[in-house]
């Protein structure tokens, strides 16, 4: 299974650092752009997501789920507002993978890179992302 591209592990190391476990941030250097939330979900596991407001209700598009190894990032899940929802790989609760289904992982690495290649460059560039705290 090959990890995500040098570029995009960049710009989710950026987007992940010195997040503890639990915490979140939301970034928003764009200004006409999206704000990217990330949360920390566990040691090795972490959420990207968009989202707007829909009816009063926050509603992600998308949020994807990152799996940080020691090779590289991983894609583990891919939910869009459509109801759309991917799993690539399964988890244990030790953020160990259990199992991969090939042509979703392959989907998803492929949605990544271009996503964080995006985020990257609505934000300002990955040298410039600032990393405010919300909640």
């Amino acid at each position: 299974m090959k990890t995500l591209s040098q570029a995009a592990a960049r710009v989710l190391d950026a987007l992940t650092s010195g997040l503890a476990i639990g915490g979140a941030r939301k970034i928003d250097n764009g200004g006409t752009y999206m704000a990217v939330h990330v949360d920390r979900l566990s040691e090795a596991t972490f959420s990207v997501a968009h989202y707007f407001t829909q009816n009063g209700d926050l509603v992600c598009d998308p949020d994807g789920v990152f799996l940080k190894t020691d090779v590289g990032w991983l894609p583990v899940t891919l939910q869009l507002s459509t109801g759309h929802f991917t799993v690539a790989l399964e988890l244990d609760g030790n953020d160990k993978p259990t199992g991969w289904r090939p042509r979703q992982y392959k989907e998803l690495a492929g949605f990544a890179a271009m996503w964080l290649r995006n985020i990257d460059q609505q934000q300002g560039g990955i040298g410039r992302i600032r990393h405010p705290t919300i909640g």
